[in-house]
């Protein structure tokens, strides 16, 4: 009896044993195959109760026929059921121009890792893709393309370049005495401009390169004017000025311009590269008729007044005066004083610059109108005319002044008095050469005789230019 039941122990604790052992699992974990080979892969797997295929895929990122990843859904640690087929993938290296759209010059080399090409970078102007960045492969290479190995590859990279604003004028230029000098700036647009966009660039003595520059700041109004004046100027064109600076240095031979941030030259008053002594006490203004800026300088585009002449500064556009008068201060000054007047009555006149006046200008004391020389008696036509119009002028004048000029003086070589001659407020001298009637001689460095902000000078010179334009008298 106790034989059977020791019998009956042992079975039921077997059949115990055997209920307690869990049964087979159904899933497998995927391993980590990072940097095996196929064959690497295969041992790997071997223990495994799953089935696998191996493709290769173009990645020359990274090492070849290495493993890349598990294709599909599988990735590496996931738990997928025995027999599950899976997909593995190695690296093979390819010439496959990629796709750089974005890519940096400095990053581009990274995409060609492990390729055989040659690869050549060129520049490509263009403001749609910020600077170094890709913008094309050189034709016929497209992105996606495979290569031989061994091809030049050419890659064109982003350069960006400037849009050069051209909203700004120089508008007056001072060159006064001692440290006058003075620029103005007019903005032509009909928007605000930013000044820090733009500097003043001064070329000193003939040089080729730029010599010193002045940064602006702040904004112009359209219609708008900017004055840079030098810190030792007058207290009125300190009065004028929104920016004071000592480096606005510059005399007769140096050229003024305005400049982009980029140094391109937008408008300059003066030819750079030469060093001509125009430009010294002299008060220059941009005439009406200029509208844009231009880095040839045309030197009609200025009207001329004399040094120091800063009344309109600050305001643009100025109209040139046309015309002028005399100034009746200075026949409270005698005639024998540079600049001082005397009325006379006239007499008769020889011929164009030569006449006759009471009282002081008879026989060998005739006046000889200074700065003109019109044709001699019996030369033509013209010396006829000239004869005729001073003649005229005179008889039916109501009030006539003789003035000593202060640069000409009051006697010629040749012991004959001189003077300039004025008939109710209208010089004869200047209008003998403003129609044709004379060439002008007259001179005054000194600017000692100014009419509406013009020396006499300039006024003559303009009269001259007038009457060849209009091809009037003598230039016929």
């Amino acid at each position: 009896m106790k034989k059977i039941i020791s019998i009956l122990s042992i079975l039921w604790l077997s059949l115990l044993i055997v209920g307690c052992t869990p049964p087979e699992s159904t899933k497998v974990t995927l391993p980590d195959l990072t940097g095996l080979n196929k064959e690497q892969v295969i041992e790997a797997l071997e223990p495994l109760d799953i089935t696998y295929t191996f493709e290769d895929v173009i990645d020359n990122t990274k090492t070849r026929n290495r493993f890349i990843e598990y294709k599909g859904d599988f990735n590496i640690g996931d738990e997928v059921e025995r027999g599950t087929s899976v997909v593995i993938t190695f690296a093979i290296h390819a010439n496959i121009l990629p796709n750089l759209t974005g890519v940096h010059k400095d990053d581009i080399s990274g995409y060609f890792t492990n390729m055989k090409l040659y690869i050549e970078y060129r520049e490509y102007e263009t403001n749609s893709v910020p600077e170094g960045q890709f913008v094309k492969y050189l034709e016929p290479k497209y992105t996606g393309q495979k290569l031989d190995d061994n091809t030049t590859v050419v890659i064109f990279v982003a350069k960006n370049f400037v849009v050069v604003e051209r909203d700004l004028i120089i508008s007056k230029y001072i060159e006064g005495a001692t440290s006058n000098k003075a620029i103005e700036l007019y903005n032509i647009s009909s928007e605000p401009v930013d000044l820090s966009k733009y500097k003043i660039g001064l070329f000193y003595d003939g040089s080729e390169t730029v010599s010193e520059t002045i940064t602006l700041n702040g904004v112009l109004n359209p219609s708008s004017t900017y004055v840079i004046s030098h810190t030792g100027s007058s207290a009125e064109i300190l009065s004028k000025a929104d920016l004071t600076t000592d480096k606005l240095n510059f005399n007769g031979n140096d050229i003024v311009t305005l400049m982009f941030y980029n140094d391109e030259v937008v408008d300059s008053l003066g030819t750079i590269g030469w060093a001509l002594d125009i430009f010294n006490n002299i008060t220059l203004i941009r005439n009406t008729a200029v509208t844009q800026p231009t880095s040839n300088f045309v030197r009609n585009e200025w009207d001329t007044y004399a040094k120091d002449y800063i009344e309109p500064l600050g305001t643009h556009p100025v109209s040139y005066p046309t015309t002028f008068t005399w100034d009746l201060s200075y026949a409270s000054i005698p005639f024998e004083t540079p600049g001082g007047m005397i009325q006379v009555s006239f007499e008769s006149n020889y011929d164009g610059d030569t006449a006759y006046f009471t009282p002081g200008f008879l026989g060998e004391q005739r006046l000889r109108f200074i700065g003109i020389d019109t044709p001699e008696m019996g030369s033509g036509v013209v010396a006829t005319q000239a004869k005729s119009y001073v003649y005229n002028k005179l008889r039916y004048a109501t009030t006539i002044y003789i003035q000593h000029d202060p640069r000409s003086g009051r006697v010629d070589s040749y012991e004959r008095q001189l003077g300039l001659v004025w008939y109710d407020g209208k010089l004869l001298n200047y209008e003998l050469v403003l129609y044709g009637y004379s060439q002008n001689n007259y001179s005054d460095d000194t600017q000692s005789l100014i009419f509406n902000g013009i020396p006499l000078a300039v006024w003559m010179a303009n009269a001259e230019v007038y009457a060849k334009q209009n091809h009037l008298g003598v230039w016929g």
